[in-house]
């Protein structure tokens, strides 16, 4: 199986490729497909069906144990976790999804504080807004603005308000960040904060190769290749064969004491060689894949770190925060972590 990139990418124009036209969002899109190292952005996977499938698959797969982990901390501790900012509060969740873990949170901060605004952040407008309705009906206490946009995106939409703030990022979500940008991602959210603000992290601590490899498999394959796939086609108009791409997981193993984390990396390889077409508006394509060519999950190196607690603390002091506190799960493969503006508490635990 082969890296290699061809070097007929497209039959395109760069003027074609610029072309004004075609939604921004979109064209975001194309650039990632047609670049020299290819690959889907995150927030892509995620259109309504995208996030119904993922939904399903991290909470009934046997293997991919990242939701119930994280559940069983924040079911565990969420009156603690609540407990570090003041009130009245915002709770945001950043790529919240369906926000079936943060109920755990939503609850706590009703028993303790009473009404309160929550803000989910996610791409999947549609996905964010219904889920939305339902926690408003569930929660007569709660008010729900769901935001569509990017994390930091929904970081700044929150930043101007005057009320303490905690913000989750779950799911071990912040591990898709490219490793060479996640102090610059940390230091950018810790930016739009105050001294009264909470960021709470979950963190896949797993290491073991062969736990990983049946965790990353290719149960995703609905999610991560076959939906994928329908939606190229369905916004573009292509011709894309889902049954011509490969589902590869790998993992790189970086040394325990070191700043960078180890990390999977997953993929889809082409199948044989193949060209594939693409047509948006007044845009079209050709794309031309060589035998064992990879579409990554990721714009980086890795689609999902793995830290140990370490890491955790350096990566907060590098970034401009300190590690307030942190809870794990009983096996100590899952971690939940609070962080606070360095100056606020000078001493990590």
């Amino acid at each position: 199986m082969s890296d290699h990139v061809s070097d007929a990418i497209t039959t395109v124009s760069d003027d074609a490729i610029k072309h004004s036209d075609v939604d921004e969002d979109m064209m975001a899109v194309v650039a990632s497909l047609t670049s020299p190292r290819r690959y889907v952005p995150s927030w892509y996977l995620y259109d309504t069906r995208g996030s119904e499938l993922c939904e399903e698959q991290i909470q009934k797969s046997k293997t991919y144990k990242l939701w119930q982990h994280e559940y069983s901390i924040l079911q565990t501790h969420a009156d603690d976790i609540v407990s570090k900012v003041s009130y009245p509060a915002v709770l945001v969740d950043l790529g919240s999804g369906a926000s079936s873990k943060t109920r755990l949170i939503i609850e706590a901060m009703l028993k303790r504080g009473g009404r309160f605004t929550f803000v989910p952040v996610d791409m999947a407008k549609e996905f964010i807004e219904t889920c939305g309705r339902q926690l408003d009906t569930d929660y007569p206490g709660l008010t729900v603005e769901p935001f569509v946009g990017l994390y930091m995106d929904g970081v700044r939409h929150v930043a101007p308000r005057e009320e303490p703030k905690l913000l989750l990022w779950l799911g071990s979500s912040f591990g898709n960040v490219p490793v060479h940008k996640e102090v610059k991602m940390l230091h950018d959210i810790r930016a739009q904060l105050s001294d009264k603000d909470r960021l709470v992290l979950g963190m896949n601590m797993n290491t073991d190769r062969e736990a990983l490899s049946q965790a990353y498999g290719d149960q995703w394959i609905p999610l991560l290749r076959d939906n994928l796939i329908s939606r190229y086609n369905k916004d573009f108009a292509g011709n894309m064969d889902a049954e011509k791409f490969k589902h590869i997981f790998e993992f790189v193993e970086n040394p325990p004491d070191g700043d960078t984390p180890s990390y999977v990396v997953k993929s889809l390889s082409s199948s044989g060689k193949q060209r594939v077409r693409v047509h948006f508006e007044k845009l079209g394509l050709d794309i031309d894949f060589e035998d064992g060519e990879r579409v990554y999950f990721c714009k980086g190196p890795n689609t999902s770190s793995k830290w140990n607690l370490g890491q955790l603390r350096r990566l907060a002091e590098r970034s401009g925060f300190a590690v307030e506190a942190h809870w794990t799960n009983d096996e100590e493969n899952y971690c939940v972590i609070c962080l606070a503006v360095a100056d606020v508490n000078q001493h990590s635990v």
